[in-house]
C-alpha cells in the first residue's frame, strides 16, 4: 500500500481528494471474487496494479526509443484502471461458498452497474485526476472483450496495459496468489 500510494504520488496522479474518497475500501480491495484466479485476498488488488505498472514499465523500456509511451502516463493508467474494484466486492459470507468454491468476495449489489474501466475513470475524474484522451481511452477500453473497435483504435498505453495485465495474472497464478 505505501509503495502504491508513494509511486502515485510521485508522478502526481493521486490526490487527496482521491485517497480519502478510495480510503480502506480501496486499501483492502481484492482483484478478484474467486481463489482460483488471481489476488482474491485482502490487498490483492493493489499487489495486482503494481506488478501490473511493473511489467508494463519493463515492456515500455524494451521498445525503441521512437515507439516508448511517457512513463508518468502508463503508470497512471496501470494505477488507476482497477480503482473502480474499491467499492464492487464485499467478503462471501457463506462458508459453504468459499470452503467447496473458493468465492472468496461476491458482488456488491448496492452501488451501479458500470464495468470496471468506466467505474475507474469516474472516480478519478470525480476527484480532480486529469486523463488524456490516450489516458481514458486505456483504462475505459482495458475491460472490454469481444469489442472490435476497442481492440483496433487502442493507444500504445492501453496495449502496455493489457500486457502488463496478462503478465501479472499469470504471475500471480504461478504462484497461487
Amino acid at each position: 500500500t505505501k509503495k502504491y500510494f508513494e509511486t502515485a504520488t510521485k508522478y502526481g496522479f493521486m490526490n487527496d481528494e482521491l485517497t480519502a474518497f478510495l480510503g480502506e475500501d480501496f486499501i483492502k480491495a481484492p482483484a478478484t471474487t474467486m481463489a482460483d484466479y488471481h489476488n482474491a485476498f485482502e490487498g490483492g488488488l493493489i499487489d495486482h496494479l503494481l506488478r501490473v505498472a511493473n511489467y508494463a514499465v519493463r515492456i515500455n523500456n524494451s521498445l525503441p526509443e521512437e515507439e516508448k509511451v511517457d512513463q508518468t502516463s502508463l503508470l497512471k493508467v496501470c494505477l488507476l484502471h482497477g480503482i473502480g474494484k474499491a467499492r464492487l466486492y464485499k467478503p462471501c459470507t457463506s462458508e459453504w461458498h468459499r470452503k467447496n468454491q473458493g468465492k472468496m468476495y461476491e458482488f456488491n449489489e448496492d452501488i451501479v452497474s458500470m464495468r470496471i474501466g468506466e467505474r475507474s475513470c469516474y472516480y478519478a475524474l470525480s476527484h480532480g485526476v486529469k486523463l488524456t484522451e490516450d489516458e481514458y481511452v486505456a483504462i475505459v477500453n482495458f475491460d472490454k472483450v469481444d469489442d472490435k473497435m476497442s481492440d483496433y483504435h487502442n493507444s500504445m498505453v492501453g496495449e502496455l496495459l493489457k500486457m502488463g495485465s496478462i503478465l501479472a495474472i499469470k504471475h500471480a497464478r504461478k504462484n497461487n496468489k
